[in-house]
Order: structure tokens, then sequence, then C-alpha cells
């Protein structure tokens, strides 16, 4: 009677109780399971082929990848100097005392160290276990790799069609009023903005409401219009073709800015000034 009395005063007013036949919650910790209702087991996940260093491109000659780029991701490349993918590691400490009548309280110890899972549980709130976990980074790689595509297409295409650079091309949105490849639009210069505020914001709200994280960077359908991705077989050098290419994208981009920030010309009219 007296230890079913202090175990409910103790899961009441959170009091610890030196009793060492009441150790469930030190059993629950360090062997991870609880006394709640089991949940099902999810189902097999296709296994990804891991390869060997010796075995494995890297990206340079020699380099050791660190081990949590295991060359299983499409591109992987052992490439991430500042660690920023390594998974992360949360420290198990066991209850401190809080006994008001002892003179001191010991603090809880360190039960072990825990690894989140490798493995993607989607919410209803968010499609990835951890948020700066690798397979969060590819997405936001592939994501920006794609927009420097187009911006790099965009700014070649517009100073080769039209003369202007492409960092001067708001300038003479601004004076002249709208206009696409010198042709006038019948829309000003805000209505545009709040177009793109619209279609962009509406397209990303209709992504992140996707929780299957292959279909949120590979979505198919009406992004497939030529269908290239329906065999199985081709679909993964697509992957990685597409991945070299937003990196190379995303690196000519940065060199555009630079380019522009010091010199004040956009990539067609610096390279002409070396055939002069």
């Amino acid at each position: 009677m007296a230890t079913t009395t202090a175990a409910a005063a103790s899961g009441i007013f959170g009091i610890r109780i030196q009793d060492p036949s009441s150790g469930a919650g030190r059993v629950q910790a360090k062997f991870n399971f609880s006394f709640g209702k089991k949940k099902p087991a999810p189902p097999p996940k296709k296994t990804k082929q891991v390869l060997n260093d010796g075995d494995r491109l890297v990206w340079f000659p020699g380099a050791n990848p660190p081990e949590w780029l295991d060359g299983s991701m499409i591109g992987d490349r052992g490439f991430d100097p500042f660690g920023l993918g390594k998974p992360a590691e949360y420290l198990q400490y066991d209850f401190d005392g809080l006994d008001q009548n002892l003179a001191k309280n010991v603090a809880g110890e360190l039960l072990g160290v825990r690894q989140e899972s490798k493995e993607i549980n989607p919410t209803p709130f968010q499609p990835y276990t951890e948020v700066f976990g690798i397979e969060r980074f590819r997405e936001c790689e592939l994501i920006h790799g794609r927009w420097a595509m187009l911006g790099v297409l965009g700014a070649l295409a517009v100073e080769g069609l039209t003369g202007i650079a492409w960092q001067d091309a708001g300038k003479v949105e601004l004076v002249e009023g709208s206009s696409y490849l010198g042709q006038p639009l019948p829309f000003s210069l805000t209505t545009l903005i709040w177009i793109e505020v619209l279609v962009v914001g509406y397209i990303e709200f209709q992504r992140n409401a996707e929780l299957d994280p292959e279909k949120r960077i590979y979505p198919g359908g009406y992004f497939d219009p030529l269908g290239l991705g329906a065999d199985p077989e081709k679909l993964d050098t697509l992957k990685l073709a597409e991945i070299k290419h937003s990196r190379l994208a995303m690196i000519a981009f940065l060199i555009f800015a630079l380019q522009a920030a010091f010199t004040g010309k956009g990539p067609i009219s610096f390279l002409a000034t070396f055939s002069s």
C-alpha cells in the first residue's frame, strides 16, 4: 500500500522515489518501448545499393567520403566538407531527482545516445523525420538547381536577343514599362509581380502539401509531358543528368553574379571583351 501511494505521488507531483524496484522509466528509455498500444510495423521499403569507397566516384580524386554519404543516393559524390548532412544525435538522460524532502537531488545520468532513423516517416505536418536531414537537403539542392538552370538560360537568352545584361533588365522595366524580349506586354510591372506571387505561391503550396518525398521532387504527370520517366531503367540516368546539370547551373549563376558585381557586365558582353 505504501509503495502504491508513493508511486502515485511520484506521478502526480514529479517526485523521484529512490526505489530500486521501480525502474520502468529506465528500462523504457534503454530499450525504447512503451506500455501503450503497439503500432503496426511499417511496410518494407526498397533497399538502396551501397557502394564501397573504391567502387564509387567522389568529388575529388582520393577524397574520403563521410560515412553518412554512402553512395546510395543518385549523384552522391561524398561532398560534405562542413558535415551538414551528418545524422543528428540526441543524448538520453534519466529523470532528475525532484524530491523536496532531500537535501540534494541527483541529476539524471546519461543513458545513451540516440540517432534518428534513416527511414522517412511522413506526418500530416511535414514529410521528413529530420528537417535538416540528408533527404531534405537533396530536395533543396534539386529545387535550387532547377531555378538556377532557368536563371542561366534566361540570362543568356535575354542578353543575346536584346543586348541588355540580366542585372540591368529591371532598370529597363522601370523606365520603359514591362516587356519581354523587347516586346511590350499588356500588363504593368505591379500586375506582373502579383501574377508571379500568386502563381508561384500556389505551386509551392501544392508541392508542400505532398508528403511523399519522391513525388515532391519527381512529380511526373504534367511535369513530364514527353514521358521521359516512363522507362524505369532510364529514370535513374535522367535523375543523375539532372543533378549534374543543376550543380553546374548553380556554379554558373554564382559566377554570373560575381561577374556583374565586379565588372558590371553580363556573361556575353564579358566574353566579348576577350575578342576585342
